[in-house]
């Protein structure tokens, strides 16, 4: 493994452009990768997360409900830590988002750092299946 593969990818997920470009600068400038979409369903689509990686994903979008993510990326053998961020903070949407199986929340506006460091914990903590299929 060469130390361009040691760099997390982080696939950020939001219908909002600015905040997709903003979480994108963050992310480069925390040293990784970042790959940006519209919707769940056009992450689905295009890509299959790697397993060093992570997905922020607004809670609230168009099209498939970024609350399945967790699941519908599990059910295509895809292991990778979600972390939702969200406009609206309340109990119920914590709540939904641990049910989820969410590694992390965050309200809007998120904190830079916090994030960041959420995202290279959860990445370092990835779940057996993913670290099994990281092996040589």
């Amino acid at each position: 493994m060469d130390a361009a593969d040691d760099v997390p990818t982080v696939y950020v997920l939001d219908d909002d452009a600015a905040v997709r470009t903003a979480l994108a600068r963050l992310l480069r400038s925390a040293n990784m990768r970042a790959v940006v979409f519209a919707s769940v369903d056009e992450l689905l689509a295009q890509e299959t997360p790697n397993p060093h990686s992570c997905v922020v994903a607004d809670i609230r979008m168009q099209g498939t409900r970024a609350l399945a993510l967790p699941r519908l990326l599990q059910a295509r053998g895809v292991h990778v830590p979600v972390i939702f961020v969200s406009a609206q903070d309340t109990e119920q949407t914590r709540a939904d988002a641990r049910e989820a199986g969410a590694a992390g929340f965050f309200r809007k506006p998120v904190d830079d750092q916090a994030l960041v460091d959420a995202i290279a914990w959860a990445v370092g903590h990835s779940p057996p299946q993913a670290q099994a299929k990281q092996a040589p």
